[in-house]
């Protein structure tokens, strides 16, 4: 018999940085959990609306890289006053064991499944959308499962769904992109300014870089 769900929970993942073992020196995957996904959604139609030129506001998508400050600091504020969390690990790769690069889709499903356990979230359904980054079939499926086998270890009372979807469709990833690029951004380059404005929705920042040294 289906177990009942008391509530949902929408999270959207992103990563920015690389798992090879050489270019960026951290490597840092992002959860931006929301009750509702009007609540993101909304930021990247207003984005559109009131910000963007009129020959750019039908970019399929839209990325903190590719933007200027104004741009990155609209998004960021908007989180920043939404009821939004966020939640990050941050991997200084120098710390990863050589062999796990040579096997990125086991280390980046772990690096997922160490996030998951951040969310301390023991009963209710999270619905987890994430970018499709994957073409092969296989790869989603190992992820998908390896992801739920983890939450069924957290709780026996945590259901999760799983979609991939590509981030130009998704106004919430589009989100997700801005929070992780800021975050990352602090860390490569030591930039801090976009981070600050973001701090606050970040509920685990006291303890967002794993295997920190004591």
């Amino acid at each position: 018999m289906r177990k009942s769900v008391n509530w949902i929970k929408h999270v959207y993942i992103d990563e920015s940085g690389d798992l090879g073992k050489y270019g960026s020196k951290y490597f840092t995957i992002a959860a931006v959990i929301a009750d509702q996904p009007k609540t993101l959604s909304r930021i990247m139609k207003r984005l559109r609306e009131r910000k963007l030129k009129k020959k750019l506001r039908q970019l399929p998508e839209i990325k903190a890289n590719n933007s200027n400050k104004e741009i990155r600091e609209y998004v960021l504020d908007k989180v920043k006053n939404s009821n939004c969390k966020i939640f990050a690990i941050v991997v200084e790769k120098s710390k990863v064991y050589d062999y796990l690069f040579n096997a990125k889709d086991k280390l980046y499903n772990y690096l997922c499944g160490r996030l998951l356990s951040k969310l301390d979230v023991k009963t209710g359904k999270l619905l987890i959308t994430i970018d499709k980054k994957h073409t092969n079939t296989f790869f989603r499926e190992d992820f998908d499962t390896y992801l739920k086998n983890r939450a069924a270890k957290l709780s026996g009372n945590l259901e999760i769904e799983i979609r991939h979807l590509p981030s130009y469709s998704s106004n919430e990833l589009q989100v997700a992109d801005f929070v992780v690029w800021s975050i990352n951004r602090k860390f490569n380059f030591g930039d801090e300014s976009y981070f600050r404005i973001i701090a606050g929705n970040i509920v685990n920042k006291e303890e967002i870089i794993l295997w920190k040294q004591s």
